[in-house]
């Protein structure tokens, strides 16, 4: 049996909210060329 790999690497819907939640709660941002990490909640 053969695959595409564009299809193997299709993430779930429940794999891809996991992400959008994660990047949405933390952010970065640099300060004088030192990159810090934040979070929203």
């Amino acid at each position: 049996m053969k695959h595409s790999i564009h299809e193997e690497m299709n993430p779930s819907e429940k794999t891809i909210n996991f992400i959008k939640q994660i990047a949405y709660s933390y952010r970065a941002i640099k300060i004088n060329g030192k990159t810090e990490v934040y979070c929203l909640n």
